[in-house]
């Protein structure tokens, strides 16, 4: 029995540290999604400036067409910049996006694993119980012998005892 609660520690401890792992993943997460929409903020506004320049050059404006030019080149050079980082940090951010659901199907597996484990030791602790009552019944040293044995009972305990011997090995067979 000592053997589970070592295994159930283990697995607690490691929930513990993938749970700390997943709040610092989603605080990340946080960061880069508003540098993202900062951004993607600034580069909406240089399309946008991009397109009333080009509209001003299409109308033939010739007050300030050179400075019209040049603003147009600065504001093609920036909405490219801005298009390029909002790239990088979108993959940072679906990169951080992937490992957050790494660890949260880790720690679905450990719950699961934690679940049958726990189940599994339920199991072995009413197997011995169980085999506490039939050792008791047929009256060896271990139980009371002053009771009359019941054949019957005393059956019905051991295949009691033998299904839960299966169910068991089969929790344990479908864990695997």
């Amino acid at each position: 029995m000592d053997n589970y609660a070592e295994f159930l520690e283990r697995i607690d401890a490691a929930i513990a540290n993938l749970t700390k792992r997943r709040l610092i993943l989603m605080t990340a997460h946080d960061v880069v999604s508003s540098a993202l929409a900062h951004n993607n903020s600034g580069l909406t506004q240089w399309a946008g400036r991009q397109i009333r320049l080009e509209e001003l050059l299409r109308n033939g404006s010739t007050a300030n067409g050179s400075g019209l030019k040049d603003l147009h080149e600065v504001s093609l050079k920036m909405a490219s910049m801005f298009r390029g980082r909002a790239q990088r940090v979108a993959g940072r951010r679906d990169a951080i996006r992937a490992r957050t659901d790494d660890v949260d199907r880790s720690l679905q597996d450990l719950r699961m694993s934690k679940q049958k484990l726990t189940s599994s030791r339920k199991l072995a602790e009413e197997r011995e119980n169980l085999s506490r009552i039939v050792l008791g019944l047929a009256g060896t040293a271990e139980g009371s012998t002053t009771a009359s044995p019941d054949g019957g009972l005393r059956d019905d305990l051991r295949a009691a005892s033998e299904a839960v011997v299966l169910a068991e090995a089969l929790l344990e067979l479908k864990g695997d």
